[in-house]
């Protein structure tokens, strides 16, 4: 476990290998990026919606060991406009413009009572909180994420933020590759099943 700049301590889940050198991230903005992705793509799945009650928030929650206040009925429906928050602004990442995901994340952290705080708990040394324990879970988690968006857009690398190059996938993704190539959210899954698919397609027209 890290302790992240935000105020969660989250273990990494990215999916794939990070190239830490090229992108230049440490593993606390690597881990708040990876957090966001996720969030956005429970809107997103094939699977259908990922935030369905209040067990799915404060897992989410749980997962990225967002501690405080515990999730409530309202919660939900409040994450849920976060993260639409959040999607908007990775489609102004996706289109390149900075300015209107600048705008969207002043938004978002104000509507959701960001108030950064140098704190120091539980043996650890000094570090940044986004919001205070008592607020909302669902603020807290978006005013994390937010700002791990918004450390993406003042590093000039909004563009790492992108949508599966798969057709029948919507998800979005976090590019950490060497020269920013990358195109599936899973070259495992997306992407081998559009290698496989061209195969298929190039054998066919040769016979």
């Amino acid at each position: 476990m890290t302790v992240l700049a935000y105020g969660a301590d989250m273990s990494a889940t990215l999916r794939e290998p990070s190239d830490r050198s090229q992108s230049g991230f440490g593993d606390d903005l690597l881990e708040a990026l990876t957090a966001c992705a996720e969030l956005i793509n429970t809107g997103r799945s094939s699977d259908g919606e990922g935030l369905r009650d209040v067990a799915d928030v404060q897992a989410f929650g749980d997962r990225y060991s967002f501690h405080g206040r515990e999730a409530g009925p309202r919660d939900v429906s409040r994450l849920r406009a976060h993260r639409g928050s959040l999607d908007a602004v990775g489609a102004a990442c996706e289109s390149g413009d900075d300015a209107a995901a600048s705008r969207m994340l002043n938004t978002l952290l104000a509507d959701t009572g960001a108030i950064p705080q140098i704190v120091a708990h539980d043996g650890r040394g000094p570090h940044i909180h986004v919001s205070r324990p008592a607020a909302p879970i669902a603020d807290r988690i978006a005013a994390h994420l937010a700002m791990g968006l918004a450390e993406l857009v003042v590093a000039g690398q909004s563009d790492r933020l992108r949508s599966c190059a798969a057709p029948a996938c919507r998800e979005v993704f976090i590019d950490l590759s060497r020269n920013r190539s990358r195109r599936y959210c899973d070259s495992r899954t997306c992407g081998n099943r559009l290698h496989v698919a061209a195969y298929r397609a190039r054998r066919a027209a040769a016979s």
